[in-house]
């Protein structure tokens, strides 16, 4: 993890612990969406910590960083409905540091602004975090919906305007979780042109915050740290999912389908399947009939005894769902390879009250390997490239580009893909000349220099990050004036991944 990420889940950190005493305490964990997660599957700057998209196999987020943000240098961009599909939806969640209480008065102020589309952004307050395997409309409705006639304020970055929204809610239950996006039932526009052409949403910033005094919160500390060690972006993250929830999931890199099963698998007279597995699990095998589908069901047990113990009680438990299937759904023990895994791969925290929700049994369905001409071949993620852009493309001392030498840097940004496969992080370096403060802020402003020249040539949707590390993080011995060169630049590093 980079040392500027680093440091801002540090300066996060603190500043929670240290506003919990406050009034005017905002429970919405990284709440301008400033701190940057590095997500696990790409290596790549592709979201906000702390925030999570309701879909995120198939509608995520649009995270950005191209000079338009009010406040600091990101926000996100959130599909309202699609063009073509007006049920398509793109939401955004997150945990908040402290309960939501029942009949409580609490203030929430959004800043956004939208082009082409309606102002207005639905609020839901759950429970739990919410997970779909499709981008369309959630049938739950929202909390509150804040709109036109909540506008505070009109305020301009660059020309680029911006709504500061605003409403009073009074808490009609207790919850803990926090949704955002479009709520109303899907509408198909008369017409040729369909549905809007710009269906978004963009959104800079957004508080929660109670009336009447601080909230008692014990468990803030854990719940950003919880929030801000999950990397995962592009799949359920499946440690998130409140104990004795469903995670289905399709792998089409390896065509299975993988349903988590656990301890409340069956009904309390153990004659059938609980109603929510029973149609997750008719889905995925409709998915493959015909097709001679290889199912191998896998158990796992986390109880206090003996490895050998807890591998015979996994393998039970997956017996008695392959028992299931052959008597109630017409499958043939053939059908089925299973196993009992035991006290192995662990999903779960393995101490204190969690360790129990380890109990499970994988129920993974593939299709037949298919001939070696119709394979499809797994996309590769290449590893990340860096173009570096010297001390010399600056003036002395200075953040400001050399325009005598534009044509060197047009050089280097035109080796940057534009077909939007990519995504840029831009980081300022410099040497130990001069105090460590200084330094932070030279190259900070050098590397917004750099962003902004490639912002006006087109690459501004495509940059993540934007950072100002100083020295720390030499690539030669400062003890030369040949390695202080070295040292003095700005990297512009190209992630490639298929946001």
């Amino acid at each position: 993890m980079p040392a500027c990420v680093r440091k801002s889940i540090l300066t996060i950190l603190l500043c929670c612990y240290c506003t919990l005493g406050l009034i005017a305490q905002n429970l919405v964990p990284n709440a301008s969406f400033e701190d940057v997660n590095i997500c696990t599957e790409y290596t790549a700057p592709c979201a906000p910590s702390a925030w999570l998209s309701v879909a995120p196999e198939v509608a995520r987020m649009k995270y950005l960083c191209n000079g338009a943000a009010l406040q600091g240098q990101h926000y996100v961009n959130l599909l309202q409905e699609g063009k073509e599909n007006p049920d398509l939806r793109v939401y955004i969640q997150t945990r908040l540091l402290c309960p939501l209480e029942k009949g409580r008065t609490y203030k929430i102020r959004i800043y956004m602004n939208t082009d082409n589309y309606p102002l207005r952004a639905g609020i839901r307050f759950d429970t739990a975090f919410v997970f779909t395997q499709s981008g369309s409309c959630l049938k739950a409705p929202a909390s509150l919906e804040l709109s036109e006639n909540d506008v505070q304020k009109k305020l301009f970055r660059l020309n680029h305007p911006w709504y500061m929204l605003e409403k009073t809610y009074v808490a009609t239950n207790n919850a803990t979780h926090l949704l955002i996006g479009n709520f109303r039932a899907p509408q198909r526009k008369e017409g040729a042109g369909g549905g809007y052409s710009n269906a978004q949403l963009l959104i800079d910033s957004i508080s929660v915050t109670p009336e009447g005094g601080p909230p008692f919160c014990p468990d803030a500390d854990s719940t950003i740290a919880l929030l801000y060690t999950e990397h995962h972006r592009h799949t359920i993250p499946e440690k998130l999912i409140a104990s004795g929830d469903l995670i289905h999931r399709l792998d089409g890199t390896s065509g299975c389908d993988t349903i988590i099963l656990k301890d409340d698998l069956f009904t309390v007279d153990k004659n059938s399947l609980n109603d929510r597995y029973k149609q997750q699990i008719d889905e995925a095998l409709n998915r493959y009939k015909g097709n001679r589908a290889r199912i191998q069901l896998i158990g796992y047990a986390w109880q206090k005894a003996s490895e050998e113990y807890n591998r015979i009680i996994s393998a039970d438990k997956a017996k008695a769902v392959a028992n299931y299937l052959v008597y109630n759904e017409g499958y043939s023990f053939d059908d089925f390879e299973v196993q009992g895994a035991g006290k192995t791969k662990p999903r779960y925290d393995t101490a204190g009250n969690t360790a129990g929700e380890n109990n499970r049994v994988e129920m993974i369905i593939c299709r037949p390997p298919l001939a070696k001409d119709t394979m499809r071949p797994r996309p590769v993620v290449h590893q990340p490239d860096t173009l570096v852009i010297p001390d010399i493309l600056f003036k002395f001392n200075s953040s400001e580009l050399n325009k005598n030498l534009y044509s060197s840097l047009d050089s280097l940004i035109k080796r940057i893909p534009r077909d939007g496969s990519i995504q840029l992080q831009v980081n300022g370096h410099t040497d130990n000349a001069g105090t460590s403060a200084y330094n932070n802020s030279l190259s900070m402003k050098r590397a917004n220099a750099v962003a902004g020249y490639m912002q006006e040539h087109g690459l501004g949707n495509d940059i993540r990050l934007i950072t100002g590390v100083g020295e720390s993080q030499p690539v030669a011995d400062n003890q030369s004036a040949a390695g202080r060169r070295r040292n003095r630049r700005v990297e512009i590093i190209i992630f490639y991944s298929p946001d």
